[in-house]
């Protein structure tokens, strides 16, 4: 069974020989970037990306069996010296990023379908080398699920997260401590134990029952 959503890109995906282009949108607090590995403009649901060609670089996307959320590195090399700065100023840390993997018709250079979303991850890590007045530009980037896990608590503040202004879980942190009676004995709750132990009956009592 094929990956891809799109019967049109999967039928594309099955010819001996295709375009396929790499798309990446980048969202800097300056504004969006939006970017291809090929050559020229492609559009794609209203959107411009600007290709980037030769000077653009993605590493290879591992996969295995395992679930693991494996980052990866965006390459720009060639760019002018006087753009350093620019970028260095840039925020970016902790932002989105989604790459996404598009066909290109030969005859007429325009997308065939819609691309298909192959990564999403927050940018983590820009550098830079520069040598005879050119940059290139190294953007280290992690994988969503590495920053977001799928995880709840029974918690005051995950349940506002959930559903705001319920007070469902608002005491929890009374119970480690909390002492109460249970018949005539003391019960407690010290978050993990079963409250204090009975105090052994006196050996007289078993076999002189009242």
């Amino acid at each position: 069974m094929s990956r891809i959503l799109s019967a049109t890109n999967a039928t594309e995906a099955d010819k001996p020989a295709i375009i396929a282009v790499v798309m990446a949108d980048l969202d800097f607090v300056s504004g969006m970037v939006r970017v291809h590995d090929g050559s020229g403009t492609l559009i794609s649901g209203g959107n411009t990306y600007l290709g980037a060609g030769q000077f653009a670089g993605v590493d290879i996307i591992d996969e295995n069996i395992d679930i693991v959320a494996r980052g990866l590195k965006l390459t720009l090399s060639g760019v002018d010296s006087s753009l350093v700065s620019v970028t260095m100023t840039e925020v970016y840390q902790n932002r989105d990023v989604t790459l996404y993997l598009g066909f290109v018709d030969s005859s007429t250079g325009a997308l065939i379908d819609t691309p298909e979303i192959i990564w999403e991850g927050r940018m983590n890590q820009m550098m830079m080398k520069i040598n005879n007045g050119t940059a290139v530009i190294e953007l280290t980037c992690e994988h969503r699920l590495r920053r977001e896990p799928r995880i709840a608590r029974y918690t005051d503040e995950d349940q506002q997260v959930a559903f705001p202004g319920d007070q469902f879980f608002n005491l929890m942190y009374a119970i480690p401590g909390f002492t109460g009676k249970w018949g005539a004995r003391d019960t407690g709750f010290g978050g993990g134990g079963m409250g204090p132990a009975p105090s052994p009956e006196p050996w007289e009592s078993r076999f002189n029952p009242k």
